[in-house]
């Protein structure tokens, strides 16, 4: 008779395939701000994306109230709550927004009803800004706001419908408007130190002749979409605007 070996099948342990977030440990901080972090000396302008959030709404009585006060925005100033007085003191000792000259606010939903008043106020203190990007923000409309030393504006990927929705920025020498809703270049000529500009994916962008109107707009124009802008951009294009045709 022959032995057979003997082969003996087990499972093997069960790993666990995920981790809940609650187990995570840094989830008792989730909900916290930067300003809220002990020993901590950083102000909004020495971060590289400061987030202007709201925060959830929590009991008075739990440990992270004042997470929630603190990170909401000023359209909540008009519900009752103590911890509103930390949120001054945390503009006071935080924000350095005057002196900031880089700005990334990027990827926040800052157009949303419930952080835009907080969004326009810290925008109306950047009056060092030299580069400010806002990628990507459903914002439609900014024309309020002044930037009086910005070169420098990146607002891919939102709502802006005309030149006129832009904010004041008499410096301005590079701007990004890629995928936006730019139908017309109405409000463009007060533009006139603009190096580079970009519309890619706007409706204007699909109109007959769109490189060569752009061009004869903005005259000081050196890059549009990307592409050198030389001497045959501009010439041969007449705008039908202003043209009358006689019979």
């Amino acid at each position: 008779m022959t032995a057979l070996p003997v082969v003996v099948l087990s499972s093997p342990v069960e790993s666990k395939k995920y981790i809940f977030p609650e187990e995570l440990p840094g989830n008792h901080v989730k909900h916290a701000v930067w300003h809220q972090i002990p020993k901590n000396k950083l102000t909004g302008d020495d971060l590289h994306c400061p987030r202007i959030r709201l925060g959830p709404i929590v009991s008075s009585g739990s440990s992270s109230s004042s997470s929630s006060s603190s990170s909401s925005s000023d359209s909540d100033s008009n519900q009752s709550s103590p911890q509103l007085h930390l949120r001054h003191n945390y503009k006071t000792k935080h924000e350095n927004w005057k002196e900031a000259t880089v700005v990334n606010f990027s990827y926040q939903d800052l157009g949303h009803e419930y952080q835009v008043k907080n969004f326009i106020r810290v925008l109306h203190c950047l009056e060092s800004c030299v580069q400010l990007n806002l990628v990507d923000n459903g914002l439609n409309r900014l024309s309020e706001v002044k930037l009086p030393k910005c070169h420098s504006l990146n607002l891919r990927k939102n709502y802006i419908n005309s030149f006129s929705d832009l904010p004041v920025c008499k410096e301005l020498l590079h701007l990004n408007l890629r995928e936006n809703n730019i139908s017309n270049l109405h409000g463009c000529e007060k533009l006139k130190k603009l190096r580079s500009l970009d519309l890619s994916l706007n409706p204007i962008h699909f109109e007959p002749s769109y490189r060569k109107r752009v061009i004869s707009k903005l005259p000081t124009l050196q890059y549009l979409d990307g592409i050198l802008v030389d001497d045959q951009d501009r010439l041969g294009f007449v705008d039908k605007d202003n043209s009358c045709v006689v019979m």
